[in-house]
């Protein structure tokens, strides 16, 4: 999938950076959000380093959504009692 930088927003405890996929396929959203912590930035003291950060994040992200989907989709509706 391919993933566009589009903006950021500095927020308290890092930045969140905003990407568009044009053709994410289906079931997959357009705008896809990740932050990156002060702490790691402070960590990506290269444009290299930033950029690998950025992609594990955004690949995570990516990957993660369509492991779990798959697993609390059924469970989307039900209600639970404590």
């Amino acid at each position: 999938m391919t993933f566009t930088f589009t903006s950021y927003e500095v927020l308290d405890t890092g930045v969140q950076l905003h990407f568009i996929s044009p053709d994410p396929g289906a079931g997959q959203p357009t705008d896809w959000y990740v932050v990156v912590t002060d702490a790691e930035l402070v960590g990506a003291t290269t444009t290299i380093l930033l950029r690998q950060l950025v992609l594990d994040k955004l690949n995570r992200k990516f990957r993660a959504a369509n492991g779990i989907a798959t697993r609390l989709d059924p469970f989307i509706g039900q209600s639970l009692i404590i």
